[in-house]
């Protein structure tokens, strides 16, 4: 079944069909990264554990053009999709970050068209946020970009949101949003009230549980926390699905198989 986003057809293009993303953020191999691998050598085992899109995070990443590059041959040679994650604010001293050409660039080279960053703090914005944004980002065309609430107070309350997307309908900005399921937990709401705000702007859903409260939180695979996510995920209009979190694999693959089945 395909879903819409505001009624239509929100479906993307990958090896000439149309298909609902399931896309496996490289945070599920964090014993392989801490321990030097690179997110080039993790491509295949992502396509392995039934996923066509992989996600690569910025801050694993060397620094070197040449990984990017090698990302993008062994996604390539593996069949499957890229989406570049910058753990890194849209929003920097009020104005733009003026990063976002590289991120842009780098996204690129990755073979990707799907770019995602925080947001930033709402407080003290440019009276040219707007403009310079549109500036940057209307000339990709191909380019979908993502804005992400993070387990940041100041940038991902949910008034802080809520302010931002105010902004992006008044100033018709091409940009949507990632809920992330758990992350509400860590900015003093709850993912059932963000999601009755942001639905209609939400294009990405980035997927984890959490358990315990206070400083004892901590992410867990979907069937593992107290978030009933099923519920959760029918309040959305999406086909874009982001699995965001380490577990052993076997977790990980009934996981996907349970989303699955919603579509």
């Amino acid at each position: 079944m395909s879903k819409k986003l505001n009624g239509k057809p929100n479906l993307s293009i990958f090896g000439g069909v149309n298909l609902n993303h399931y896309v496996l953020n490289t945070i599920a191999f964090k014993n392989w990264l801490d321990d030097g691998a690179s997110q080039a050598d993790l491509v295949l085992k992502t396509k392995n554990l039934g996923f066509n899109f992989v996600e690569i995070r910025n801050e694993f990443l060397d620094g070197n053009s040449a990984e990017l590059a090698k990302i993008k041959a062994s996604a390539d040679s593996a069949g499957i999709g890229v989406y570049y994650s910058v753990n890194d604010p849209l929003i920097k001293d009020g104005k733009v970050n003026t990063d976002i050409d590289r991120y842009i660039s780098e996204m690129k080279v990755l073979g990707s068209s799907h770019l995602k960053m925080n947001i930033g703090n709402m407080d003290n914005i440019s009276s040219s946020f707007a403009d310079d944004l549109k500036e940057k980002i209307s000339t990709n065309s191909e380019l979908e970009f993502n804005v992400e609430n993070n387990q940041t107070l100041e940038e991902s309350k949910l008034e802080n949101i809520v302010a931002f997307f105010k902004l992006v309908d008044k100033s018709k900005l091409p940009i949507g949003f990632c809920f992330d399921t758990a992350n509400w937990y860590w900015t003093e709401s709850e993912p059932n009230k963000a999601a009755e705000q942001l639905a209609s702007v939400t294009k990405y859903l980035h997927l984890k549980n959490k358990s315990g409260t206070g400083n004892s939180k901590s992410v867990t695979s979907l069937d593992k926390g107290e978030i009933d996510i099923k519920p959760l995920i029918s309040k959305f209009n999406v086909n874009e699905y982001g699995f965001e979190y380490a577990a052993p694999f076997v977790e990980i693959e009934h996981d996907l198989n349970e989303i699955k089945t919603l579509n």
